[in-house]
């Protein structure tokens, strides 16, 4: 069934779980984030509530920290600095009240890092990129970031639905090793055989960012490049994935990005 979660939701039928990875992508503004992400959100917790859905889990994100001199825990403190951040962890809250107000309900919330993939966005884009011959990046690309591969978010659902305990729960998803984009990136590339990136100074990030999603606009395309995805791309954000693997029973099948990379490229 497929069904536009910012409509009328009557029509779905009664499950025992929801597993809610729907939204905009993260270089949206807070208008379309809250029209579209934190809409559904409260129209699928007003569905869920009325037909007595008891268990649930999110797909956050790992912007909800903002930046991160340290590998964030579930416990570090939340600062998110563009509104896919601000809006996840405002979905998440909407996640706590429903646990606090409604007993026996069981919320997981999967705070996933950069994610990657055989026909995933991020690895589709970059392949198309470095491909063309100039890819540029933002910055120094000296920026830790932690990745986790697809299959090993999917592991993660399925860890949640087997083990999280009941009331609001909290969960980093990402693989065993810190790198950075710079790291990733030259991987990347030596995997395909094709030339690195070229990094662009900050002022000339913002700059192209602004020109690229102007040219996407006028080709009635979606951006992919924002003042919000420079931002997303500069920030630190690495985060300790150590409490889901010794709590809730996850096995990575990619604990390493390399090894992922070579599958997602075959």
């Amino acid at each position: 069934m497929v069904l536009d979660l910012t409509g009328p939701l009557g029509a779905l039928p009664k499950v025992d779980w929801v597993f809610h990875l729907a939204g905009s992508y993260a270089g949206a503004g807070t208008r379309q984030l809250e029209q579209s992400d934190l809409e559904m959100t409260r129209r699928l917790i007003a569905w869920g509530r009325s037909v007595h859905v008891r268990n649930w889990v999110f797909a956050s994100a790992a912007e909800v920290y903002g930046e991160c001199a340290e590998p964030a825990t579930e416990d570090s403190p939340t600062h998110p600095l563009i509104p896919y951040g601000r809006v996840k962890l405002e979905i998440e809250h909407l996640f706590s009240k429903l646990a606090r107000e409604v007993p026996d309900t069981r919320a997981a919330i999967l705070r996933i890092g950069e994610v990657y993939g055989r026909s995933g966005n991020l690895v589709e884009e970059l392949t198309r990129r470095f491909s063309s011959g100039f890819c540029p990046w933002f910055g120094s690309g000296k920026v830790p970031v932690s990745f986790v591969h697809v299959d090993d978010v999917a592991q993660a659902f399925w860890s949640a639905l087997r083990n999280a305990p009941l009331g609001i729960s909290t969960w980093n998803i990402a693989d065993d090793r810190i790198v950075t984009w710079r790291e990733f990136l030259g991987h990347f590339a030596r995997l395909l055989g094709t030339r690195d990136v070229v990094g662009l100074p900050i002022s000339l990030s913002k700059a192209y960012a602004l020109a690229s999603t102007m040219a996407d606009r006028v080709r009635g395309r979606r951006p992919t490049v924002t003042r919000y995805v420079v931002t997303l791309l500069t920030t630190p954000k690495p985060m300790s994935g150590r409490k889901a693997r010794e709590q809730l029973g996850l096995r990575l099948q990619y604990p390493e990005y390399q090894v992922g990379l070579e599958e997602a490229l075959d």
